[in-house]
């Protein structure tokens, strides 16, 4: 589904539009009881479209879909919706959707209806005490900014994500060293060493382990390659690749550590 982050986007977006527009397309889909202003736009749109289901807020980003180019007629100067349409776009892709042929298209099949694996991994981060975890979000943070940037910079995305799993797993690794009367030695700058630090003390698998050094790799190669996916759509795989791995790291060791 949608995240927090395309949320506010949204909230950007719909706040180029005269109010009524909003209140009419929102009470299309069964928002009720709005009341927003010109002067206080921003916030409440913050405010509905941050509570609003799942399903209604598909419909309604749906209809943006459908209706953008009156949506931007009534827009002056035309640069601003440009600009909020262009950094709309780039999260609904992050998220797993793309705005195509004025509608909105599921370009990831693996997605379904629950929160993307990003917002939960945030607050995860911010729960989990792991002494870098203010920097692993915020690189996860820089890695969207870099995707969503004028224009793009699609292997700044992936090098930020990169950088977020090799600091979480050597905070991960850190916190199985410390738990250990005679931990084998290893360098925590050096992701090899860190993964199979992870493996020797029985952390992961070896299976595990080939699976983040694959993630490593492909992360490490780049968005420019010459395969049949779109640039765009290749960071956001190593994107999600990425986090998927970091949810597992973080998640594997709080149940190790629980246990």
């Amino acid at each position: 589904m949608i995240g927090l982050r395309t949320r506010h986007s949204l909230v950007q977006f719909l706040a180029t539009q005269e109010p009524a527009v909003s209140i009419v397309m929102l009470g299309k889909y069964g928002v009720q009881h709005m009341a927003l202003s010109s002067n206080h736009l921003l916030s409440g749109l913050l405010n509905i479209v941050r509570d609003l289901d799942d399903r209604t807020l598909m419909l309604v980003v749906a209809e943006v879909a459908a209706t953008l180019r009156d949506l931007r007629a009534r827009v002056s100067p035309k640069a601003r919706f440009d600009e909020r349409l262009h950094d709309l776009t780039q999260c609904l892709l992050l998220d797993g959707y793309a705005l195509q042929d004025a509608q909105l298209v599921r370009v990831d099949p693996s997605i379904g209806d629950e929160a993307p694996v990003e917002d939960e991994l945030i607050v995860a981060l911010q729960n989990s005490g792991a002494p870098q975890a203010a920097d692993v979000v915020t690189k996860i943070a820089d890695s969207a900014q870099a995707y969503r940037a004028t224009p793009p910079d699609y292997n700044a995305a992936l090098v930020n994500a990169r950088v977020a799993l090799e600091t979480l797993a050597a905070d991960v690794a850190a916190d199985v060293a410390s738990t250990m009367t005679n931990p084998p030695i290893y360098n925590p700058a050096k992701w090899g060493e860190v993964i199979g630090f992870l493996r020797l003390s029985g952390e992961i698998t070896i299976e595990e382990e080939k699976g983040l050094a694959g993630v490593f790799g492909f992360l490490s190669r780049g968005a420019h390659r010459p395969v049949g996916l779109p640039e765009d759509q290749m960071a956001r795989l190593g994107r999600s690749l990425a986090l998927n791995m970091c949810w597992f790291l973080l998640k594997n060791r709080l149940v190790r550590r629980s246990n």
